[in-house]
């Protein structure tokens, strides 16, 4: 079974700049850095990074990557996608401390990796025994730092037809927005959490968002203090507020390429099995996409494109 999203990259055209950013700013914690990649994770992480920052000459989003239960869940997955009519590749990754990679270009075009061997961080004393916790470095952490990846928001042309991959894949849906015959949104999961991968209708497949969990409604407000006070005020860019579809607390903020990070707190729980929530999309517009808070800038609309370098959807008609 897929587990939850583990792990995001995105192309960037300057590291150092991400590294000031990410880093020396908001306190995400530098795990390694190469000549071309920067390897991040936030403080209650056990996987050794989660996100992924990539220098390249165009800013996109590279990949997103789904953990799996299993070695043998990814040759589930592999004939699964096959028997789609979906192309993939399986290779071994070309990130340090993750194993085999299964590659998928899904139907609406997103670059995906399903993976199940991740390097953990190392808590010391071997099997028998603790130094301490990852997240018991606090006398270390810089900013305002996040504590664990969340989710991410992808743009799809179609969200019903986006929305049959992702059940055939074993997701559901915790809330929807419908507009008429068709879904405008569709917050899906593996995980018992309000989404692992929201989709939402646009003319062209597009990355929309990343997000990652702070330490409470108070670490989303200070996180603006933070950036404001850091020279970083234009960063700012919708927040803080409430989302009415799934209660989470928000603050969109933008990197030095432009991509939007949600920084996030207070979504619900609820078991995967239970019927989803549905929302008109009259009420969306009127109190589920802003529960309460400021107005909706019309930058918020802008998108990140997606890797084109990937291994090419192939439907079977």
């Amino acid at each position: 079974m897929i587990l939850r999203l583990g792990q995001i990259e995105l192309y960037v055209t300057d590291l150092a700049e991400s590294e000031k950013f990410y880093v020396d700013t908001l306190g995400f914690i530098k795990v390694n850095k190469t000549d071309e990649s920067l390897y991040l994770k936030a403080t209650d992480e056990f996987d050794i990074y989660t996100l992924v920052l990539t220098k390249r000459e165009e800013a996109s989003l590279a990949s997103f990557g789904l953990r799996v239960s299993s070695e043998e869940y990814l040759d589930e997955l592999e004939k699964k996608h096959h028997e789609m009519g979906i192309e993939t590749e399986m290779v071994e990754s070309s990130h340090p401390g993750r194993g085999r990679t299964l590659r998928v270009a899904e139907p609406s075009g997103h670059p995906v990796e399903f993976y199940h061997a991740m390097e953990q961080v190392d808590v010391g004393k071997g099997a028998m025994g603790v130094d301490k916790l990852p997240m018991r470095n606090t006398h270390i952490f810089n900013g305002i730092p996040p504590v664990r990846i969340d989710h991410m928001n992808l743009r799809v042309t179609d969200v019903d037809k986006a929305w049959e991959y992702w059940e055939a894949i074993g997701f559901s849906i915790s809330e929807f927005v419908q507009d008429g015959d068709e879904k405008f949104a569709a917050w899906t999961r593996a995980k018992t959490s309000t989404h692992d991968v929201a989709l939402v209708k646009q003319d062209e497949a597009a990355l929309h968002h990343i997000a990652y969990i702070v330490d409470g409604v108070a670490g989303v407000v200070r996180t603006a203090d933070l950036l404001a006070d850091a020279g970083y005020r234009d960063a700012v860019e919708y927040g803080p507020g409430r989302h009415g579809v799934s209660n989470a607390f928000f603050l969109y903020i933008r990197d030095p390429d432009g991509h939007r990070i949600e920084i996030y707190s207070g979504d619900y729980n609820r078991d995967t099995d239970l019927p989803p929530i549905g929302w008109t999309k009259e009420d969306y517009d009127a109190n589920g996409r802003l529960w309460w808070g400021p107005s909706v800038p019309d930058r918020f609309f802008e998108t990140t494109p997606v890797n084109k370098d990937w291994v090419k959807p192939k439907i079977n008609n």
